[in-house]
């Protein structure tokens, strides 16, 4: 349809920004297809044949190559390059796939190291991306009425990409290495789709300077671009070639090393000895999250944005402990077992007012038809935490006070056996459906975002929070064909005035 729109402007008589540059050598269609090769006629020994696409490049390809890398590191930093000034042969684009493949097998090599494997299962997916902008590039040369642009555009977009994935695995290496906890957020996920971002924007605006006639062309190449190109990569994006032994692990293996023993030894009292004492005569909110899958990242993200949302919005700073199974917080976090999450139970009840204080108890993880939460971190063997196991622990505590929140599938199962007057208990799923949104890459799952990052937000009522935010997810479930997860809610007679009073607190602090 686009094509179609874009022929009816091919009699009009070309601009000169649609023309080969006239300081680039021109041949024609016949001398290229017989080999002639550029200015001369000749082509020096030992080298790839020009074509049209390939402007003034000469010499052998390993000089081809670099030409095609600094004029990547080019686009990537929004600076201009003309599609004359690549080396655009589909043996230079071949080339450039090597070396990406390449590029990622070391890279991912350096970050998990020689105890994991290489995953031939990825190697097909790697190169998805291929066919796709070479079909992009078929599609812009019909609009521009380019065909150079056919294998030069491709050539683009994967030397581009080069230099921004080595700058997001120089950055996860500075992160592993030096632990810089404050940056951990923007990089847990191993899809890096802020950098993704960036090669989305500097895609664009090279395209934007390959100056089509007419503003109908540009946006007709930009949304080729988005169809063809931008979204399918940002739905598949495509694995590492190297993976832990924990091979479906999104952030690789633990590794048992000393220094992790040691951290795991004292983390948890350290938190617990961090917690601030309730205030006598005012109900404070203490934080409790746990996340049991240490394969996916999706987890600990939506752990982080919660503990964040309650010492910024819910005056828990100074109240909040975190339990989490994942690599990449081995030594600056406890990890979330079930002996864990007891001991950080009865530590809070230890600590805070059981007379006055709220619990506020955030579980999430993968959720079994058994009602049991995924406790996973390879290659540790943990118990699952049952709804009977945390019943125990919370009496064991003395927490007087509870909000219970399950997000995980068939959640809904853990309401019966916790429910009490005392307690506001919110599941993601009823006891017979699953939820959704524990993809890899991903920053929240759905409930998370809708009860999280959305509707909390917006109000200091758990259980209007509660109501939105169901809603928001049946919106998304039928939008995606989804079979509902049905979030459920147990609100206990006595907590109701409890919380009341709590969000009238808030507010009113929240108008100072």
């Amino acid at each position: 349809m686009i094509l179609s729109i874009m022929d009816m402007n091919e009699h009009q008589p070309m601009t000169a920004t649609e023309e080969i540059p006239a300081t680039a050598p021109q041949a024609s269609p016949e001398n290229a297809a017989a080999g002639d090769g550029g200015a001369g006629g000749s082509t020096e020994m030992g080298a790839t044949p020009l074509d049209p696409s390939c402007g003034n490049c000469a010499g052998r390809l390993p000089r081809q190559l670099l030409r095609n890398l600094w004029s990547g590191a080019r686009i990537a930093l929004l600076l201009p390059v003309a599609p004359d000034r690549l080396c655009a042969t589909a043996g230079n684009l071949a080339l450039l796939a090597g070396v990406d493949f390449t590029l990622n097998l070391a890279v991912s090599l350096l970050m998990v190291g020689r105890g994991g494997s290489f995953a031939y299962s990825a190697v097909s997916s790697f190169f998805f991306h291929l066919p796709l902008m070479l079909f992009f590039g078929f599609a812009a040369a019909r609009v521009l009425s380019r065909p150079s642009l056919v294998v030069a555009i491709p050539v683009a977009l994967v030397a581009a990409s080069l230099p921004i994935e080595l700058c997001h695995s120089v950055l996860e290496r500075v992160l592993q290495t030096w632990q810089l906890g404050w940056l951990q957020d923007y990089l847990y996920a191993s899809h890096y789709y802020r950098f993704f971002s960036w090669w989305i924007a500097a895609a664009l605006v090279f395209l934007l300077r390959l100056k089509p006639a007419a503003a109908a062309r540009t946006a007709a190449l930009w949304l080729l671009f988005a169809v063809l190109v931008a979204l399918p990569l940002w739905l598949f994006p495509r694995g590492d070639l190297w993976v832990g032994a924990s091979e479906n692990a999104e952030s690789g293996q633990l590794h048992l090393t000393d220094e992790v023993l040691a951290a795991q030894q004292r983390l948890l009292d350290a938190e617990l000895n961090s917690l601030l004492p309730g205030r006598r005569g005012i109900a404070d909110l203490y934080f409790v999250g746990f996340a049991g899958d240490g394969t996916q990242d999706v987890f600990l993200k939506e752990l982080n944005a919660a503990k964040r949302l309650f010492e910024q919005r819910f005056g828990a700073l100074g109240r909040t402990l975190l339990l989490a199974n994942n690599p990449q917080t081995a030594v600056t976090l406890p990890f979330a077992t079930a002996g864990n999450l007891e001991r950080a139970l009865s530590g809070v009840g230890r600590v805070m007012n059981r007379d006055h204080d709220v619990l506020f108890l955030y579980l999430t993880s993968h959720g079994s038809r058994e009602h049991e939460l995924a406790v996973n971190n390879p290659p540790l063997e943990l118990d699952e935490l049952t709804p009977e196991m945390l019943r125990r622990m919370l009496q064991k505590s003395g927490i007087h006070w509870k909000v219970l929140v399950v997000s995980a599938c068939y959640a809904g199962g853990f309401i019966e056996p916790l429910k009490d007057d005392h307690t506001l208990i919110i599941t993601a799923a009823d006891p017979s459906h699953e939820s959704f949104g524990c993809g890899f890459g991903e920053k929240f799952t759905w409930f998370g975002e809708a009860f999280l990052d959305d509707a909390l937000r917006r109000t200091f009522s758990f259980t209007e929070a509660f109501k939105e935010a169901r809603g928001t997810i049946e919106q998304w479930e039928l939008e995606q064909g989804e079979t509902p997860s049905n979030p459920q809610i147990w609100v206990g007679e006595a907590i109701r005035p409890k919380l009341a009073e709590l969000e009238r607190r808030l507010a009113k602090e929240s108008r100072q």
